[in-house]
């Protein structure tokens, strides 16, 4: 059961207003670099916390549905390599890496060429983009989920998704073990809320390898 008009967290004004600015900044980034022109064209799509509004850090996600193809995969990446604008720019073949996802994956870091100093590892300054290529089920239905959660989506419930990834996302255990999914999941599908709420729904789940 999601949050209800009297559960909204108290720092929801903050919250939404980074939220806010940070989307308007990944949009003049990606216009900026060129970097979203080219996804489009290569009919990459952006998903997660932008389209949920539900942003904490300068981190956005693109997926693409189709059968892989290295060359056309390798195309984009000498594309956005072009752009001037990547600091980092790592592919990785997942189907041939033993891990838990498949597809053809692009980890950028993007930062405006315009500035003086280098990106350290860590710069929060910096986006960070993840870009997937896989056939539609080896999202192992993450669109779907995606779909329904933004059905239940209340302003109360983003409140809390904001606030729980506001004190988690620095992190260690962050994207390896405690996921976003997790958080949408505990707030949407089981209405937890708070922070030491969600910690202990965590554990009692997802904590010391219980699964992803």
């Amino acid at each position: 059961m999601t949050p209800t008009d009297s559960d909204m967290h108290p720092e929801a004004e903050r919250l939404f207003a980074r939220d806010v600015a940070l989307r308007a900044e990944a949009e003049e980034v990606l216009e900026r670099s060129g970097i979203g022109a080219i996804l489009a064209e290569a009919g990459y799509q952006i998903v997660g916390s932008y389209v949920m509004k539900t942003m904490t850090w300068r981190d956005l996600d693109f997926e693409r549905y189709e059968e892989p193809d290295w060359e056309r995969n390798w195309e984009v990446g000498t594309k956005l390599a072009a752009t001037g604008w990547c600091a980092r720019l790592l592919c990785i073949d997942v189907y041939r890496e033993a891990l838990h996802d498949s597809g053809y994956y692009w980890g950028l870091w993007v930062v405006d060429p315009a500035r003086e100093e280098k990106a350290p590892r860590g710069d929060p300054t910096v986006w960070k983009l993840d870009v997937w290529t896989a056939r539609p089920e080896e999202f192992r239905g993450a669109p779907a989920k995606r779909e329904a959660w933004a059905a239940v989506m209340t302003e109360e419930a983003r409140s809390h998704i904001l606030a729980i990834k506001d004190a988690v996302w620095q992190e260690p255990e962050y994207r390896h073990s405690l996921l976003s999914v997790h958080i949408y999941e505990a707030v949407l599908e089981e209405g937890v809320t708070g922070v030491e709420a969600f910690r202990k729904w965590w554990a009692a789940k997802y904590g010391e390898g219980k699964g992803r």
